[in-house]
């Protein structure tokens, strides 16, 4: 299967995939996250421009397309994240976390630079972490595999709508919602 998304959904995914998930028990069973869709709630093709793919083969993500990124990015852009949680695919989704709002910089020396960068600069031309601003360029990433094994104590059964928010000087300028669930292997 094969679905578009955009560079901040990846961003949200490696979110999903290293940190947001409750601590349960060190003997629990191995788990595994499926990416069930992508909505793009709002666009901001003055800022960025994306076409990137999920593949999934046997069982695993890969992540290959570019990314145009039309504009300098700094502090004055700004993320938010919120995860959602039901228990059944048409229950109801309960805020479970809000990652609070930050600059892109901070973001990238934080969350980016200790999470994501040491993987994703062997598939992508990837932006340096420390960086700022993260100066408009296209990026290119090829066969970069979204993996949940590193987050086996995160994770916990049900189904998930992450939301992340890109904000320009306060005014929210991107939205998308990435819904996934969690089963066990």
């Amino acid at each position: 299967m094969t679905s578009k998304i955009s560079a901040f959904s990846v961003f949200l995914l490696l979110i999903l995939k290293n940190s947001i998930y409750l601590r349960a028990e060190d003997d629990k069973p191995p788990y595994k996250v499926v990416l069930d869709k992508l909505v793009k709630e709002k666009e901001a093709e003055h800022i960025v421009k994306t076409d990137l793919t999920f593949d999934k083969v046997d069982g695993e993500v890969l992540v290959n397309g570019q990314m145009e990124q039309l504009v300098d990015l700094d502090n004055n852009y700004k993320s938010l994240i919120i995860i959602h949680h039901a228990d059944e695919p048409d229950g109801e989704y309960k805020k479970i976390m809000t990652l609070p709002k930050k600059g892109i910089c901070e973001l990238m020396q934080k969350q980016y630079k200790n999470y994501f960068y040491e993987s994703l600069k062997e598939h992508a031309n990837a932006p340096d972490p420390d960086a700022c601003p993260i100066v408009k360029e296209t990026y290119v990433i090829k066969d970069y595999p979204l993996d949940s094994s590193k987050m086996q104590k995160f994770l916990r059964p049900g189904y998930y709508r992450i939301e992340g928010f890109l904000y320009h000087n306060d005014q929210d300028v991107l939205k998308y919602s990435i819904y996934a669930h969690v089963d066990e292997t």
